[in-house]
């Protein structure tokens, strides 16, 4: 059975994340350095968002962003997606072996691994008070 059901609850889920991770001081540095945009397509369930972050300042929208083509698309079904915020998931290996489509340059990918890796610590503190 599929954790996203709905691709409302795969938006609520990653949206939630990243409103909560604005308020951590070392997620708030990360954002100050980044000037990326990136479009995460997911499948089972069809879900696009696109993340974008520029001189301090982030915003995740339901969709495709109409105002400048990505820099980076990342392509991952929703199961894959939660593996991948909760740190369960080797992303290298993925996109190796294609779990995690990648369309763009994986050097700008890299830029987002210290977001990647609070995002990750802080989803797992999450899901461990919850549990």
């Amino acid at each position: 059975m599929a954790i996203f059901e709905t691709s409302e609850q795969l938006y609520s889920y990653i949206s939630e994340l990243f409103t909560e991770l604005s308020t951590l001081p070392e997620a708030r540095e990360v954002l100050k350095t980044l000037t990326l945009s990136v479009q995460f397509n997911h499948t089972a369930p069809d879900c696009t968002m696109t993340l974008t972050a520029a001189n301090g300042e982030y915003r995740i929208i339901r969709g495709v962003c109409d105002a400048t083509a990505p820099d980076v698309e990342l392509t991952m079904t929703g199961d894959v997606a939660h593996r991948f915020w909760t740190g369960e998931l080797n992303v290298m290996g993925a996109i190796t072996t294609r779990e995690i489509g990648v369309i763009g340059s994986l050097g700008k990918v890299m830029r987002l691994a210290p977001l990647i890796k609070t995002a990750v610590r802080y989803n797992r503190d999450r899901h461990t008070t919850c549990e």
